[in-house]
């Protein structure tokens, strides 16, 4: 298993372009975060604060929340990237090949799945480090206790889990690396408007509020706002009406509603992505036997 693990990454890294493309993204979209995305929030906050000028705590908590969206959207992409390799062999007819070793086809599957999560993990948290010493300054780094920096590392590994198991059921009808792209393009657009990223879930309607609630990914994203914000909301909000701290949690998503206006616990949370794991992880073994 070591080996074949070994492998995927050799043959992945093997590709320097395409391997340097991974990270560049990662810059393009911090610098699309910082210039467009930032002002809007920046903008919602003078208008409810009643001010013409806001803070530099104010400046670090938009940044944190975009950080926090940015971070769940690399756990997808980052994570559908390598399972590149998976794709390319098919197309090669490699994986025929390896019908003939004695390796069993689970084994060569779940190898694929393995280093796809990990460079997933990898990525992702590089980015949220990255993003955070570039938004915030590297000093802001030291702002996080270790209990903190464990929780952003257990909520990126799940957001990372999860978005493979998602994956994974669609990778079953992809053959081309042409395709794969096209899908790599779709996935990459669709995950940041559903999970609330690119538009707060206050800005739409209650019907598609409900929609990106629960999608999956947008709970991550609430998740990693919690732990990102925390210390920056309180500094914000200090002085302000705890009803205009609640307004501003439930429209930018570090809270989410259900459609009869209870709350959903982390708790909550934490479960319902890890029955959304094994109920995709149970679709895909349902149609890769359905295929066979």
């Amino acid at each position: 298993m070591f080996e074949l693990i070994s492998r995927n990454r050799k043959v992945y890294t093997r590709d320097r372009m395409a391997f340097f493309m991974s990270f560049m993204s990662v810059i393009i979209l911090v610098v699309v975060y910082q210039v467009f995305l930032g002002q809007i929030q920046i903008d919602a906050i003078k208008a409810a604060l009643n001010s013409n000028t806001v803070s530099t705590e104010t400046l670090q908590m938009v940044n944190y929340w975009l950080i926090a969206g940015l971070t769940t959207i690399i756990s997808m992409t980052g994570t559908l990237g390598a399972f590149g390799v998976m794709v390319a062999d098919r197309e090669k007819k490699l994986s025929e090949d390896f019908k003939v070793s004695p390796t069993s086809a689970m084994k060569i599957e779940l190898s694929y799945a393995i280093f796809a999560t990990l460079f997933g993990i990898i990525l992702t948290m590089f980015s949220c480090v990255f993003a955070i010493g570039i938004f915030n300054g590297f000093s802001s780094l030291l702002d996080f206790s270790a209990m903190d920096y464990v929780k952003i590392f257990g909520i990126v590994s799940l957001g990372t889990v999860l978005s493979a198991s998602i994956i994974l059921p669609i990778l079953a009808f992809i053959q081309t690396s042409s395709a794969f792209t096209t899908l790599s393009t779709i996935v990459g657009t669709f995950i940041g408007f559903i999970s609330g990223v690119y538009l707060s879930i206050g800005s739409v309607g209650k019907t598609l509020q409900q929609v990106m609630t629960w999608f999956p990914l947008t709970q991550i994203n609430a998740l990693l706002k919690q732990v990102l914000m925390k210390e920056s909301l309180k500094n914000v909000f200090d002085k302000a009406d705890s009803s205009v701290l609640t307004d501003y949690k439930e429209s930018y998503g570090v809270i989410l509603k259900n459609a009869s206006g209870g709350s959903l616990s982390n708790h909550f949370m934490l479960l319902y992505c890890f029955g959304i794991i094994l109920a995709f992880l149970f679709l895909h073994f349902v149609i890769k036997k359905v295929k066979k």
